[in-house]
Formats: structure tokens, C-alpha cells, sequence
């Protein structure tokens, strides 16, 4: 046989990554729904390139634990563009992306949950697109203070707290199995022009297999640099290890911008202290933003919200409550606002 000839038949049996990732999403589909999936767009890889000219490094607006989300334009409609970091294997890997887009389409009619319009398989890594909501992450807004900065008053805070818990709540009890996300962290929630929180990546998130209380995985992992203290000591990770997560979400609301002090004074260890001592008035004010003690609000809701977060911060998984609970709790402080 021609050499030619066999060259043209080994290439046009090669897989492509087109082809790699099509049954790898498949699959994933397969044993995390059933096959099932909410409809999304398949998109090539030059409608991507196009759409964020070329993945030009000043469309970028928010970058993370092996990813970027950059502006982009498709058909007149402004999207985010998630796309995976080369550099970052083996941190990222393949199922980890795919789940992303599986859990994150069945997220997707959450309110609170960044909505997935669909992906392209095209590349080595699969590239994501997301509706666009703006260029604000929490992290950006209450702890970096990013310019053009603008305030977030205490009721916004409130309601920042109450729509994420409420996408936690979904994804730990309205899908076909319960999930866990294992990544809650304020440079994952997104916020629009109106501060609607929107929670980001799934790449981490793990089904709870029938029968059982936690996921495994094969090693842990967290980005955050602040790992619940059962899940580093046995690799199980459970709903309640989300809502230690989540407490530390409630602290940056609350303390804002001197969580991100150089300043020991104001670290995290500083703040938990305070907050842990008795919930004396005067310690509790030196971890309060103060800007939100410039507004007239009733301090007592400060103390019924970071006595929400320790218990959230609890070394004990029996003493966290459910993220249920801790939503209900919020929608109590925040009716005392109106």
C-alpha cells in the first residue's frame, strides 16, 4: 500500500478532540444524569476565537484556579467565555471540566447560578460559554475594592447571602441525586448590575452516592487554602463541609475588606476570635465593615449573623446546620431590614 495512502487512513482515524470530548461528555452525562442534560449550544472553536478576538488577554475578567473567563460577542450577545488553563494539568482534569458543564447546565434555571449557553468540544480542552452578567466578583467587590469601586450596603450583603445559600440549598437537594461543590469561595460568585449573586464553576462538585451521607474523591482538594476540618483529616466530604464553606462567605460579607488586611489585626484568625468571644459588643464592632456601621442598622443584626457564621465555622459536622437552615436564618435577619 501506498505509504501516502496509509498516512491518510491512520489521520482520518485518529480521534480528534472533537471526538474525545463528545464521549467523554457523554459519558459524564451518563453516570451523573442519566444521560440526561439540559439543551446547550455546541459552538466551534472559530466562532470562540472570533467572539473574544482571539482570546485577547484584555477581555479577561476573572481569572482562577486554572481558569479565565473572558467578554466576549456571539450574534450580537454579550457572553462569558470560560477557558481552561493549559498549564494548570494536571490540577484540571478532563471528568473534573465535564462535570462542569453536565451539573452546571442542570444549574443553570437557578436564578443564582451563572447560566451555561453551551460549549465547544472542538478544542483540547473543552471551552465554555456563559450568559454575561458583568465583570464583578465578590472578591473584586467586598475584599479587593476593585475600581471603579462601589459600595454594597448591609440589605445587598443580606441578599447576596440568601440567593447563594438558596443555589447550595438546589444543588444539594433539588437534582436527581445530591451534589456537593466543594469550592464556595468569593471569587466564585459573580455579580450582576444589580448585585444578584450568581455562583460559578462545578468543576470540583461530586455526587453523593445513594445510600450514602459524604463523596469521595481520590485525594483532596480545595483551592481556598481553608479546608474543613473533617474532609482534611478522612477525604470524606459532606453537604455540611459546603456550609463550612459557606460560613466563611458570611464573614467576608460582614467583615468585607479586612479580611484581605496585610494588617494582623484584622486577619481571619483575628476576626473568628472575635467573633467567638462571647459576641462582646465591642469586640464585634472592630470586625465589622465600617461602612456598614455607617449605615443605621440595628447591631443586633450583626451579632445574629456572625453567631450564623461560627456555627457554619463549627469544627464538628453534627454542630453545622444544613444550608437549608442557614438560608431560613438569613431570610429572618434580612425581614428585619424591611
Amino acid at each position: 500500500m501506498n505509504a501516502c495512502l496509509k498516512l491518510k487512513i491512520r489521520k482520518d482515524t485518529e480521534e480528534t478532540p472533537f471526538m474525545k470530548n463528545g464521549k467523554m461528555l457523554l459519558e459524564e452525562r451518563i453516570a451523573l444524569f442519566n444521560g440526561k442534560c439540559n439543551p446547550i449550544r455546541f459552538f466551534s472553536a472559530m466562532e470562540l476565537s472570533i467572539a473574544t478576538k482571539n482570546y485577547d488577554q484584555r477581555q479577561v475578567f476573572l481569572r482562577a484556579g486554572g481558569f479565565e473567563y473572558y467578554k466576549g460577542c456571539l450574534e450580537g450577545r454579550l457572553v462569558s467565555v470560560k477557558k481552561f488553563d493549559d498549564d494548570h494539568w494536571p490540577f484540571t482534569r478532563y471528568e473534573d471540566i465535564f462535570k462542569d458543564v453536565v451539573i452546571g447546565s442542570n444549574m443553570s434555571i437557578h436564578k443564582n447560578v451563572l447560566k451555561l449557553l453551551g460549549c465547544c468540544l472542538e478544542t483540547q480542552w473543552p471551552t465554555l460559554v456563559y450568559e454575561y452578567v458583568g465583570h464583578k466578583s465578590l472578591k473584586a467587590c467586598i475584599c479587593d475594592r476593585v475600581e471603579p469601586y462601589q459600595p454594597i450596603p448591609w440589605k445587598g450583603r443580606l441578599r447576596i447571602a440568601m440567593g447563594i445559600a438558596n443555589a447550595v440549598a438546589y444543588l444539594h437537594t433539588a437534582l436527581s441525586m445530591p451534589f456537593v461543590h466543594r469550592d464556595i469561595q468569593s471569587s466564585h460568585i459573580m455579580l450582576d448590575e444589580n448585585n444578584v449573586p450568581k455562583l460559578i464553576d462545578f468543576s470540583l462538585s461530586l455526587p453523593i452516592p445513594e445510600g450514602q451521607l459524604h463523596a469521595t474523591d481520590s485525594v483532596v482538594r480545595s483551592r481556598i487554602g481553608f479546608i474543613a476540618p473533617d474532609y482534611s483529616l478522612t477525604g470524606n466530604f459532606t453537604q455540611k463541609d459546603d456550609v463550612y464553606y459557606f460560613g466563611r462567605i458570611l464573614l467576608v460579607l460582614l467583615a468585607g475588606w479586612m479580611l484581605n488586611t496585610e494588617n494582623t489585626r484584622y486577619n481571619e484568625g483575628h476576626i473568628l476570635r472575635c467573633v467567638k468571644a462571647e459576641y462582646e459588643h465591642e469586640r464585634l464592632i472592630e470586625i465589622v465593615d465600617p461602612e456598614l456601621l455607617e449605615e443605621s442598622v440595628d447591631q443586633q443584626q450583626f451579632l445574629t449573623f456572625a453567631n450564623l457564621a461560627l456555627s457554619c465555622l463549627s469544627n464538628k459536622r453534627e454542630d453545622r446546620p444544613t444550608i437549608t437552615d442557614v438560608a431560613k436564618q438569613l431570610r429572618r435577619i434580612y425581614d428585619q431590614c424591611l
